[in-house]
């Protein structure tokens, strides 16, 4: 497992990585996670929302309640400490940099762009005629109609006031579609890297703590198909796997984390 840090800045995301994932942390030693790869990782981790929950999750499981609940305080703790240094703003700052968008690189006004189209035209014509010199007579002829007649069609476009218009318009419209492309990836760019990353943890506590609102703890399960267990209550069967997770893992840690997340953000003077 390569992320057993950003599992712990992945709250909002994934309710798993916060129950199980999370153990990781808990006890980097025991579970022979290296605490540099952890850091590495947890950047990334926060910004996408790929989370390695199953990093800790025998561990996790095998614990009894009061140990989970631990655990989860332990790591939720690492993560907010390692949030506040120096070298986690560094990397955050780092890996935005190398996310941001190209900027679009202009192209000139349309009358540039199509006189460049048609000098790029010519060009291949002319390539066109110094190719077909070197071919055996028998080809010759054919090719060199064939080149009269795209000659004939592009000095026909050239003189033609209305094909001239549509192709000026083209190349605006398509001006237009890239640079609303553009201002799409600087926006996508924005939300998945903000200028500060406390917005980004932030916007992680709210998710999990709205994604870990509703679970009921106390749901009963039955036996279904081939004895797979199930929750007698059909609605809770297509809940998220996150929220069957924390289901899974009980109330305790979760109540654990939900207070965590809830006062880290009053830390970072979210409500």
């Amino acid at each position: 497992m390569r992320k057993p840090a950003g599992i712990v800045l992945g709250l909002g995301l994934t309710v798993s990585a916060l129950v199980v994932g999370l153990v990781a942390q808990g006890s980097l030693a025991d579970l022979g996670v290296q605490e540099a790869a952890a850091k590495q990782e947890m950047v990334r981790t926060l910004a996408d929302g790929y989370v390695p929950w199953h990093l800790g999750a025998k561990a996790f499981k095998a614990a009894a309640a009061p140990a989970r609940v631990a655990m989860v305080k332990t790591a939720m703790a690492w993560a907010k400490a390692y949030t506040e240094t120096p070298a986690f703003r560094a990397e955050y700052d780092r890996r935005r940099a190398e996310d941001t968008p190209t900027p679009l690189k202009s192209k000139g006004s349309p009358d540039a762009q199509l006189t460049a189209q048609r000098a790029e035209q010519k060009k291949q014509l002319d390539e066109m005629r110094a190719n077909i010199a070197k071919m055996p007579p028998e080809m010759r002829k054919q090719m060199e109609d064939t080149v009269k007649q795209v000659e004939a069609q592009f000095a026909a476009q050239e003189k033609d006031a209305q094909m001239t218009a549509m192709m000026k318009q083209s190349f605006e419209m398509q001006a237009v579609e890239e640079k609303k492309a553009y201002e799409g990836r600087v926006a996508a760019h924005e939300k998945r890297f903000p200028a500060d990353p406390k917005t980004l943890v932030a916007r992680r506590l709210q998710e999990f703590l709205q994604a870990t609102s509703d679970v009921d703890f106390g749901a009963k399960l039955v036996a279904g198909r081939g004895g797979k267990m199930v929750f007698a209550n059909a609605a809770y069967e297509e809940k998220p796997s996150e929220w069957k997770l924390c289901y899974r893992a009980g109330r305790e840690p979760v109540e654990a984390a939900r207070a965590f997340a809830a006062d880290w953000l009053k830390a970072l003077g979210s409500k």
